[in-house]
């Protein structure tokens, strides 16, 4: 009878770690892996610039996903993963990269203005995006009065691009689906020199529910209007269409001042205190340049 109760504490003894053990492992599960997965689709656009046409040679597109729960709760983890560590490995101590499904090949960004864009890619990821990395190849180009010229990468960059993430910049998922946009800023990512033309990318995320749009109309098309929306902290720009509609996009919230810059002989035209909020799209009253 002694022998069968020291068997039976053994017996419970042994049930009572194991069932620790297995709650130990399924609290640490609930931990590391996200409840679910979501499709992002990315979509590239670009701010105007003086160029006919920029042509920029896209290879590859990838995201880098975080995949522990716990870290999603600080916004800022992984704001010290620097650029020159991500060596192509599978994993680091900040996540792991999954690579788009894109079209690969020459996009022409200089079309991509006044609120048009382009989907580059799509794929379905599970975790807290960390970064982008756009892979360029070396056919980059952009004309300029008819006139082409070679677009080199500017002597010190390489051809990985890289865009931190943070959850302002993508919509939050619905139906599993989420969007993000990347703002190629041609007129700051060109640099001329000495006759020659070099390329310093300039990239910025954003999406439309966490930040505002400015659209309007300013005539006559002979003014060749340049319109560009600034405050302390924000500067974009826009060249409108010869029937004089633009759109801007990415922009926080704020008070900015427009200026509606002519040529030709035009005038200048400026609105001040102009507020916008995010996910909004603030419509701006008819300009008519005069000289």
């Amino acid at each position: 009878m002694k022998f069968n109760k020291k068997l039976l504490r053994t017996f419970s003894l042994i049930a009572l770690l194991s069932g620790l053990i297995i709650t130990a492992c399924k609290k640490e599960d609930s931990l590391v892996m996200p409840a679910s997965s979501q499709r992002l689709s990315l979509y590239l656009t670009d701010d105007p610039s003086i160029y006919d046409s920029v042509f920029i040679d896209i290879k590859t597109v990838e995201v880098k996903v975080d995949s522990f729960e716990n870290h999603k709760r600080d916004e800022h983890f992984g704001d010290n993963d620097n650029d020159r560590d991500d060596d192509h490995k599978g994993r680091d101590e900040f996540g792991h990269w999954d690579t788009l499904q894109i079209n690969s090949g020459v996009y022409n960004v200089s079309k991509l203005k006044n609120g048009i864009d382009t989907l580059i890619g799509t794929v379905t990821i599970k975790g807290t995006i960390r970064k982008i990395r756009i892979t360029l190849g070396s056919n980059n180009s952009l004309r300029l009065a008819g006139i082409s010229y070679p677009l080199n990468l500017l002597p010190g960059i390489n051809n990985y691009l890289y865009v931190k993430i943070n959850s302002m910049h993508h919509q939050e998922a619905v139906f599993g689906q989420s969007s993000l946009w990347i703002d190629f800023d041609i007129s700051r990512s060109i640099v001329s020199r000495n006759g020659q033309y070099y390329l310093k990318p300039v990239l910025r995320p954003f999406c439309d529910k966490n930040f505002a749009r400015i659209k309007g109309n300013v005539l006559p098309a002979d003014a060749a209007p340049l319109v560009t929306v600034y405050n302390a902290t924000d500067t974009a720009n826009a060249i409108p269409h010869p029937n004089g509609d633009f759109k801007i996009r990415g922009l926080r919230d704020g008070v900015y001042t427009v200026l509606y810059k002519g040529s030709n002989g035009y005038r200048d035209t400026t609105l001040l205190n102009i507020q916008i909020q995010k996910n909004e799209e603030k419509n701006l009253p008819k300009i008519v340049l005069t000289k």
